[in-house]
């Protein structure tokens, strides 16, 4: 009888910390989308306002990653 009485807490911990676990991860994206965003406004602003856009491929890479960390973040935060 003990062992089932042990299994309801633990079950009830698993499932209380997958919610606080999507809304940990859904911040952490949020940072670093954040991070990767202050770092490309700082490296590429410039760059961003020649016309017609023509970026160095050090800001494309970071262009490129930055989409990358905004597409994680949608994902995640769909799943809710």
């Amino acid at each position: 009888m003990r062992g089932k009485t042990m299994f309801v807490p633990a079950l009830l911990f698993v499932a209380l910390s997958g919610c606080q676990s999507h809304e940990t991860k859904v911040a952490e994206l949020q940072r670093q989308y954040d991070q990767l965003g202050n770092q490309f406004q700082k490296d590429c602003s410039g760059e961003m306002l020649n016309l017609p856009q023509k970026l160095s491929p050090k800001c494309a890479d970071e262009k490129q990653k930055l989409s990358d960390a905004w597409n994680r973040l949608q994902a995640e935060r769909a799943k809710k």
